[in-house]
């Protein structure tokens, strides 16, 4: 199942300015898994640790925040998981 990650600055500053990717999985922790695989840079950002999501970061799936069980929340051809910093100022 493909699925697009959208980045926000601070992630996609790490990869060329990218700010979307589209990686295949069918859990919201194998797609974030095969995203940092394939962009080391971004595992400090989206890992704490050996399989912690950063405390850091807010998971949305299709729009929706994931507070429990982000690793494995089941997602579905054409999803959407987004990735964006606790506090972002504006």
């Amino acid at each position: 199942m493909s699925v697009t990650v959208r980045l926000t600055p601070l992630c996609s500053d790490r990869i060329d300015g990218v700010d979307s990717v589209e990686v295949e999985g069918t859990t919201v922790g194998v797609v974030l898994e095969r995203l940092t695989a394939r962009h080391p840079t971004l595992a400090p950002l989206v890992w704490s640790g050996p399989g912690a999501v950063n405390p850091v970061m807010v998971v949305f799936l299709n729009q929706r925040q994931l507070s429990e069980a982000i690793r494995d929340t089941p997602v579905a051809d054409g999803d959407e998981i987004a990735i964006v910093p606790a506090i972002e100022g504006g």
